[in-house]
């Protein structure tokens, strides 16, 4: 489907979420608060089919600081910060969480991926008080990089990588390798040759 086409369909399920879009948009931007948002984006995860996958980019496309009309969510998997920024061509499978993240261009994120907003997102020092106060940090992923089945990612990965199914990513992962285990070490891709 062209991307002209997909923009026309987003354009009018924004007639169907711009109650939830709206609302969630105002809070965040006047109160600081995601309360809003993270109620509706669970709630549209629970559409199915085609009909929920333009819904839920319909209601990305106005709550998230970036994204493009050609984004695909798939069934119960949503963003659970409205900070996220999503490139061209990013689709997701189903029941993924991505947290505070940036994904490039042409992600493919596999089911029951998870990209957390870093390692240290709670200070657990002394006080009673610390372990309430949340850090969260974006975490980048890079153009045409694939994230694999149950991965777990909560470090940098730049471009033309893959996560490996079950992989679990803890320190930031360079360009053109393969992450592989718990946690994660990374291999070197190599140079494909394509016999004539």
């Amino acid at each position: 489907m062209s991307y002209k086409l997909k923009v026309i369909i987003v354009w009018v399920m924004h007639l169907l979420t711009w109650p939830l879009s709206i609302s969630s948009w105002l809070v965040y931007r006047l109160f600081g608060s995601e309360e809003v948002f993270s109620f509706s984006a669970k709630l549209l995860s629970l559409v199915p089919g085609k009909l929920g996958q333009y819904l839920r980019t319909s209601f990305y496309c106005v709550t998230l600081d970036g994204c493009k009309y050609d984004l695909a969510v798939g069934f119960c998997s949503f963003f659970a910060h409205p900070t996220a920024r999503v490139g061209r061509c990013v689709v997701m499978g189903s029941f993924s969480i991505i947290g505070s993240a940036e994904l490039g261009d042409n992600v493919l994120v596999s089911s029951r991926v998870s990209i957390m907003g870093g390692k240290y997102q709670h200070d657990m020092g002394h006080e009673e008080e610390s372990a309430s106060k949340v850090n969260y940090q974006m975490i980048k992923v890079g153009n045409d990089t694939w994230l694999g089945e149950g991965s777990l990612v909560m470090a940098n990965i730049e471009g033309d990588s893959t996560v490996s199914a079950g992989s679990v990513v803890t320190k930031p992962m360079p360009a053109r390798t393969i992450a592989i285990g718990n946690p994660a070490r990374f291999l070197k891709k190599e140079a494909t040759i394509v016999p004539n």
